[in-house]
């Protein structure tokens, strides 16, 4: 019966304890650990997303890595906006880490799709002139409804080759602006390069050469 006593006499203090421990917390400590808590939920949806496929390949999923990137932000503006301190989050910084380790191979890729598309261009160009210096026997009706066939199919090609993956990579480095700021640039100016390769013979050369000495 003693025993008995004695156990129920520790459950009380435990009990006691217990409770004594949760009242004691502060407002601004309930506060922290609710921002802790809301942002590890954009942490998970970017874990569950980045899973080993896409990490294999990243170049073939930059739709993916964005709504994780999206994700990692979000989760250290909540942070941020809750001024949490002094507290490190280890899942936050794995993400961080690993997008960082991604910049090189995006560089690389966005070097690839640039040198790809002044390619094209420059085809488009020769396509074009050869066009205008035809016979006119051998034109058919009209020169201008070749041009613009040529012109039409060129957008569709570079759309879906390169300019779509160029500007989500452009979104991807906005982290590293500062050090990337010469690529971005040209990047966001590339329809006004291209117009330049079109207008102006050996355009093409110069801007390659551009590009490569910015990658």
């Amino acid at each position: 019966m003693r025993r008995w006593a004695i156990v129920v006499v520790i459950a009380c203090v435990l009990v006691t304890t217990g409770c004594d421990t949760e009242s004691t917390k502060t407002d601004s400590m309930l506060y922290r650990e609710a921002a802790i808590r809301d942002a590890q939920k954009p942490l998970k949806k970017a874990f569950k997303i980045l899973d080993q496929k896409i990490r294999s390949n990243p170049k073939d999923n930059l739709d993916v890595l964005l709504i994780a990137q999206n994700a990692m932000v979000e989760s250290r503006q909540i942070y941020k906006k809750n001024n949490i301190v002094n507290f490190e989050d280890d899942k936050l910084t794995e993400l961080e880490n690993y997008f960082e380790s991604l910049q090189p191979e995006l560089v690389e890729f966005a070097s690839d799709l640039l040198i790809n598309v002044v390619n094209r261009t420059e085809l488009l160009r020769t396509q074009i002139e050869e066009a205008k210096t035809q016979p006119y026997s051998a034109r058919g009706n009209d020169t201008s409804q070749l041009v613009d066939f040529l012109g039409q199919k060129y957008n569709e090609d570079v759309k879906s080759c390169c300019l779509q993956k160029l500007s989500q990579i452009d979104q991807l480095l906005q982290r590293e602006a500062a050090q990337y700021r010469e690529l971005l640039i040209l990047i966001r100016s590339i329809n006004s390069e291209l117009g330049n390769v079109i207008k102006e013979k050996g355009y093409a050369n110069k801007l390659k050469r551009r590009i490569l000495a910015i990658t």
